[in-house]
């Protein structure tokens, strides 16, 4: 089971362990939706509406399709347009994530405009907004070898960071093996110390399941594969879209350490959990040669 998905359909769902069996009463959380959606230039929206769960529901195929609402108007507006979405079950036939989404084939992203949605289940409305910033582009992206190893490469992309503000999501797409673009490793990229500079850096292949050992025993972890063809996906973002995609990695990686408090994640959406953006993408492709 794909758990590093379900964080962000669910949130707050993590694993821990402990050395003796303790029986804990714990109160079921308040009933909230979750939203997790977007849209990119040159797509159609995507808009997953889910409910939330309790932190230590056991998880099955059954229990998650069961988590998706299924009977909710969802809206979107470019400022200009408002359409209703529908219900997709696109996704279910590859398993690409997420399995039921909302979409609408009658709008479209464009750069530079204002996007919102209203999502209507029974007596709760949720709304959100985000702008599609500027695209940036890649100056270059290349495979480097790795000492000792002639089947595996890393990759590398570098750009020059324009003048304003700009925000780095990173995706990754190996075809004919990938279902889709997985987010890479490096997750969100602010350009607080390379700001209209040149800059490169090592696009590590990112992990669907952070908790699962066999992920941590593959001998490609976060490399790339001699012969793969990798389509790379460059997504800018506004501040608060970003702050979403930070706050939740920091409750990825660090939410179960009893070390250090927990993350206030930075929900962008009003009357439920989740996020709403917008992400201004470019798209390049490499062989692993």
């Amino acid at each position: 089971m794909r758990i590093y998905k379900l964080f962000f359909l669910i949130l707050f769902i993590t694993l821990a362990s402990c050395s003796k069996e303790i029986e804990l009463d714990l109160p079921e959380p308040d009933k909230k939706y979750v939203i997790e959606g977007y849209i990119e230039n040159d797509h159609y929206p995507v808009i997953a509406v889910t409910r939330n769960s309790s932190y230590f529901d056991p998880i099955d195929s059954t229990y998650i399709m069961n988590l998706f609402v299924l009977d909710a108007k969802v809206y979107i507006s470019n400022g200009e347009n408002e359409v209703e979405c529908f219900l997709s079950t696109n996704n279910l036939i590859n398993g690409a994530w997420p399995y039921l989404y909302y979409t609408t084939n009658q709008m479209v992203g464009e750069l530079d405009k204002i996007y919102s949605i209203k999502v209507i289940i029974g007596s709760d409305t949720i709304t959100g907004s985000d702008t599609m910033p500027s695209q940036v582009f890649l100056d270059s992206l290349w495979c480097e070898p790795i000492k000792d190893n002639d089947t595996l490469k890393d990759l590398w992309i570098s750009f020059i960071d324009p003048p304003e503000k700009n925000f780095y999501r990173y995706f990754t797409k190996r075809k004919s093996r990938d279902n889709y673009f997985v987010p890479s490793a490096l997750f969100v990229l602010d350009d607080i110390y390379f700001n209209n500079q040149f800059f490169k850096v090592n696009l590590v292949r990112g992990i669907e399941n952070i908790y699962s050992d066999s992920t941590y025993r593959d001998p490609e972890l976060g490399k790339y594969k001699v012969g793969d063809t990798v389509i790379v996906k460059t997504a800018n973002m506004t501040r608060q879209h970003y702050n979403f995609w930070r706050t939740a990695e920091q409750e990825i990686y660090i939410g179960n350490s009893p070390f250090i408090n927990p993350v206030r994640i930075r929900h962008t959406v009003k009357g439920g959990l989740g996020v709403f953006g917008c992400y201004a993408t470019t798209y390049d492709t490499i062989v692993i040669n």
